[in-house]
């Protein structure tokens, strides 16, 4: 099934994309040790977390659910969009 509507669809990866982040953000920062969840954090938003990678805390976690959260929301649409415009050239021929 070829999705007719890849704007809706960029739409929906977006958000889709900024929640998933949200949520494995949450779940590392209360699963793992003080110790570990700062650099799994880090590694889970790089390279964009060189920007926040000098905070601690919760000022961390919130700068990586802001910013890693704006950079996952599009990676997704991004990803989504892309595969809309071929499914469609291919549709064409």
């Amino acid at each position: 099934m070829i999705p007719h509507d890849t704007p809706h669809a960029t739409r929906i990866a977006l958000v889709v994309g900024f929640l998933l982040h949200t949520v494995m953000a949450l779940w590392t920062w209360h699963t793992w040790g003080t110790f570990t969840r700062g650099g799994l954090i880090v590694w889970m938003d790089f390279p964009l977390s060189l920007a926040y990678v000098q905070l601690r805390g919760n000022t961390m976690l919130v700068a990586s659910l802001l910013l890693g959260g704006l950079q996952w929301a599009a990676i997704a649409a991004l990803l989504t969009l892309g595969v809309g415009r071929t499914l469609r050239g291919r549709r064409s021929r």
